[in-house]
């Protein structure tokens, strides 16, 4: 397999594990919105708030830097180990930070005081969940980073059917918020012993724990960790505003339009794969390769990413309708964010760590975070006055305009170091050309499926309508079908 295959069979590897978690959380919230009320999914959905947000502020962008010394270092078990025997202590401080201060952060960010004391004890219930998902950072990186990326995948796979079963038993056996996240934590630290003992079979001998090295890894994770732990509170800030200034059946509204849709597993992926090759290339001053390979890379998602994007945009109200009978402001909120999508063909912040210039990174995800906080509070502010109704989708509209910002200064930066002009940055006309082809097959699709039966017929008829439609476009034109063709025998030719 060349190396072009071999890094699109490791990122579509990778993806699938990653895809398949992001689903499984979906579908998650899917049994439960129609297992309890509006109030309980609220108050859960505000314990994985806070989860999602800390666990890679507590990560100190250690599984970054594993990935980017492993082709460095001469001793990969002694990198490996140093990094998960400090993510291990930090996944100990996090659950013992919310053991001891939990109920008073629960009282900062929810409004009533009796919610406060509910997410306060369902938090404890999740720590163990939490301590496992952090000691298992380093691991998931080392995988990925010795070829082993299919170890990774098939443990995802698992642990995303024991999830969907466990919220299964929210419906099916009438199971509380409290005796679900219970299940969580167990079947959290099952998963950790899985993959310690992944990484085991997959590392050769030698030494599991040695000082050498650790000062310099440190010091790069440092604002690797910085920018991570920006980016996931700018990532959350809109729906922590939620939380604090609404109760808790409004933040269920906003946090069930608020879902993940899996590209950002996708990116993370391409990031754990590309920033290895990124840190080796741009170690040689091979800044033409480091084009090359992403440009590749944004051509390759765009024909996932905007396909998608025109899709959820055109269906995004039967498709909530269909996941959440019982919320349908949630769509309000999902096609607001949807307006993001499209930005999501390329991993910016990646590349520039890749190229050990983590800081620009870090300085946008400050400046992302200060705009969406300040945006959010003046947009709620306004619209509770003018249109109280609707102030709850304040933080949305926020989040995305500051996005658009964020990625054109990160663009700006990527110019800059690559030494190249915006107008070579991207494949500007490919994009335009895809993202109408795919608008066009949307509009089609919604208007043929418009009056067909329920939400579920209407997303899969117009689903069908689409893909059928894309298919035709997409394989008109040569240089997407050779692009199309490349994937599918990278992904799919053994190894």
């Amino acid at each position: 397999m060349t190396a072009r295959g071999r890094l699109t069979r490791k990122i579509g590897v990778v993806a699938a594990g990653r895809a398949a978690n992001t689903a499984s959380i979906l579908a998650v919230y899917a049994l439960v919105a129609r297992a309890w009320t509006p109030e309980e999914c609220g108050l859960f959905g505000a314990v994985w708030l806070v989860g999602n947000a800390l666990i890679p502020v507590f990560l100190f962008g250690l599984p970054t830097s594993l990935l980017y010394f492993f082709p460095r270092r001469g001793e990969p078990r002694l990198l490996v180990g140093q990094v998960m025997l400090c993510l291990a202590a930090s996944g100990l401080a996090l659950a013992g930070s919310l053991w001891l201060w939990g109920e008073e952060l629960a009282d900062v960010l929810v409004q009533a005081a009796s919610d406060g004391e509910q997410v306060a004890a369902y938090l404890l219930l999740f720590l163990p969940y939490l301590f496992a998902a952090v000691a298992a950072g380093g691991a998931e990186a080392a995988l990925v980073a010795a070829d082993r990326e299919h170890y990774l995948a098939w443990l995802q796979l698992a642990m995303s059917g024991a999830l969907v079963a466990g919220a299964g038993g929210a419906l099916g056996l009438g199971w509380t918020p409290a005796q679900v996240l219970a299940l969580f934590s167990g079947l959290g630290v099952l998963r950790l012993l899985a993959i310690y003992w992944l990484v085991r079979l997959a590392l050769a001998g030698g030494r599991w724990w040695g000082w050498e090295g650790l000062g310099e890894l440190m010091r790069y994770a440092r604002p690797v960790g910085f920018n991570d732990a920006v980016n996931s509170l700018s990532r959350y800030v809109d729906r922590f505003v939620i939380l604090h200034f609404f109760a808790a059946g409004t933040f269920a509204e906003y946090h069930f339009g608020a879902i993940e849709v899996p590209i950002s597993l996708l990116l993370s992926a391409v990031t754990a794969v590309l920033i290895p090759e990124i840190s080796r290339l741009f170690q040689a001053d091979r800044l033409d390769e480091i084009l090359a390979l992403w440009q590749r890379a944004v051509s390759r998602l765009a024909l996932l990413v905007l396909p998608l994007a025109a899709f959820l945009l055109a269906f995004a109200g039967p498709l909530i309708g269909w996941l959440f009978p019982e919320y349908d402001r949630s769509a309000w909120v999902f096609r607001i964010y949807l307006l993001v999508l499209p930005l999501r063909c390329a991993a910016y912040n990646p590349l520039l760590v890749g190229m050990g210039k983590a800081r620009w990174a870090l300085w946008s995800s400050v400046g992302d975070l200060c705009c969406n906080i300040g945006l959010s509070l003046a947009l709620i502010g306004y619209l509770q006055v003018a249109h109280p109704a609707w102030a709850f989708l304040g933080p949305a509209v926020a989040t995305t305009v500051v996005t658009y910002l964020q990625v054109a200064f990160l663009l700006a930066a990527i110019s800059w170091h690559l030494r190249c002009g915006l107008h070579r940055l991207l494949p500007w006309g490919r994009l335009l050309r895809i993202s109408a082809g795919v608008g066009a097959a949307a509009v089609v699709s919604r208007w043929v499926s418009a009056d067909v039966g329920g939400d579920f017929l209407q997303v899969i008829v117009g689903g069908m309508c689409f893909v059928v439609l894309v298919a035709i476009v997409t394989w008109a034109n040569p240089q997407d079908r050779a692009e199309l063709t490349h994937t599918w025998r990278a992904l799919t030719r053994v190894p």
